[in-house]
């Protein structure tokens, strides 16, 4: 091979490389920022906003650099540039977006500080490639537009390559830590391609790149502490997930946020607000069918079974992942009237033609919920899915004082004249059921729990669930949730910020 075209198939691979590494380190930016920061659109708009930013820094700078007397030995130089960049991403990156985490409190711009001390240095780095290799490229000005372009047009296939091989390979399959260090090794191994040609003149450089690989091979060391009872630990396409072990309760987490519970010696259900759903059967006492959207450990089933037998159970969980966590860590049991179906909410709804006594929305913990859930036009096809009498239950995951609680209420009373709202005992939580059934008075309410017999299995029993419910919620000035506009991220980040002080 000449030493021409050895220098433009470098060239060549540098460039599609770099477009690679970049996307893979963006999609992969949003695993290492949602455990502190949630997956919201204020997560996804800080990562987009600082990956922009370092295209156009990087761009200039590297058209700079090209300017003086550029070499395929340079170019190689910025490789490894680029991968030390990226090594602090690997080594410090879940470490820093905890510190950034703590530092804002939560604040809507959390995610933006992260994003940029994280990623900006090594996008700005990796962005100077592609306008320096013009210039490597350029013998002839006359052809300088069709070189520039068709150099662009590789990058670009790179990132291609670059955000199908994350989104589709590296994520499903690959802990964070491998997917962040893999995606180091190829720049490490870029950065010698570039450099082998130039090694005399460039030994620092080559021995930096040769360290870069050894750090992509060997993985990243742990920095942060392994939390105490820690069972097992996965990165899903759609959250980071954790079993953990404290107190003797097993404790299902997806972003750092509980999602379910089970107490270890007995495998009861170890979270509040499942114990009071069986308020649902004050209000309709027929129920046999339930549809759960959103699986969490999936205990409620066995709860539920246990005090009403003959209950026939649906659960609808998008992340697969979340399914096989609960079958192997959460005592999930499959079968015998207990299925998990893995799809979207909605669309799931959307595609059934059944229906369902009690359905209940259990998909609004945490920082980062699915907007089109949340919509008037998800409780309508819900209402579509109730058998006649049936009652559509809400896990509020907080007090209706709270801004999106209250939205969500609003958004429920569209549809349905009625709403029962039940306290959930030591916890700010409440449940929201709503339906056609006219409003119960208290007494009735309970003439109703002692017509429906002792429940030995229910803590609390079905007479103290009936004192549980509260005062209809003044929803005044709630906004109406809708597909066209549901500011979801900003109703939730008002109701997480701190009061002001006095």
């Amino acid at each position: 091979m000449s030493e021409g075209l050895r220098q433009r198939v470098v060239v060549l691979w540098v460039v599609f490389a770099g477009g690679a590494v970049l996307m893979a380190l963006e999609i992969l930016s949003s695993r290492i920022l949602a455990p502190r920061f949630g997956n919201s659109v204020y997560v996804w708009g800080s990562i987009i906003s600082v990956f922009l930013a370092a295209l156009a820094l990087g761009y200039w700078w590297g058209g700079r650099r090209a300017d003086r007397r550029p070499t395929l030995g340079g170019l190689g130089l910025m490789v490894v540039w680029a991968g030390a960049a990226q090594a602090v991403v690997v080594v410090l990156g879940p470490w820093l977006a905890d510190v950034v985490g703590t530092r804002t409190g939560g604040a809507v711009w959390g995610p933006l500080v992260a994003a940029s001390l994280l990623f900006a240095p090594p996008s700005v780095l990796l962005a100077t490639l592609s306008p320096y290799a013009v210039r490597l490229a350029a013998s002839d000005l006359a052809r300088i537009g069709h070189t520039a372009g068709s150099l662009y047009a590789v990058s670009t296939a790179g990132s291609l390559v670059g955000t199908l091989g994350c989104t589709f390979l590296l994520i499903p399959f690959l802990p964070l830590g491998r997917a962040l260090a893999l995606v180091l090794g190829v720049t490490a191994a870029t950065a010698l391609v570039a450099l082998a040609g130039d090694w005399r003149r460039r030994k620092p450089a080559l021995a930096a790149a040769l360290l870069l690989l050894a750090l992509a091979v060997t993985g990243p060391p742990r920095l942060a502490a392994v939390p105490a009872g820690l069972v097992a630990e996965r990165t899903t396409a759609y959250q980071t997930l954790r079993v953990v072990d404290r107190g003797g309760v097993r404790y299902l987490e997806s972003d750092g946020v509980v999602h379910g519970a089970v107490e270890r010696a007995t495998g009861e259900v170890a979270m509040g607000y499942p114990r009071v759903l069986p308020a649902a059967w004050l209000l309709a006492p027929e129920i046999r069918r339930v549809l759960i959207l959103g699986l969490g450990g999936g205990n409620v089933a066995a709860y539920l079974r246990q005090a009403f037998p003959g209950t026939e159970i649906d659960f609808v969980e998008v992340d697969p992942a979340v399914a096989e966590v609960a079958r192997r860590h959460m005592g999930l049991a499959e079968g015998d009237g207990v299925r998990v179906h893995v799809d979207d909410a909605r669309r799931f709804l959307e595609t059934r033609d059944e229906t369902w006594d009690l359905i209940l929305a259990d998909t609004y913990i945490g920082l980062s919920v699915p907007f089109h859930l949340t919509t008037v036009e998800l409780v309508r096809l819900v209402a579509s899915r109730l058998s006649p009498g049936g009652v559509f239950a809400v896990n509020l995951a907080a007090e209706l004082e709270a801004p999106f609680p209250r939205a969500i209420a609003r958004t429920v009373a569209e549809v349905f004249p009625t709403l029962d709202v039940f306290a959930v005992p030591g916890r700010a939580n409440r449940l929201l059921f709503a339906g056609p059934h006219p409003p119960l008075a208290d007494a009735d309410l309970l003439a109703r729990a002692r017509s429906l017999g002792p429940r030995p299995t229910l803590s609390p029993d079905l007479p103290t669930l009936a004192a549980l419910r509260t005062p209809p919620p003044d929803l005044a000035g709630a906004p109406l949730l809708t597909d066209a506009f549901a500011p979801v991220d900003r109703l939730i980040h008002l109701g997480a910020r701190p009061p002001a002080p006095p």
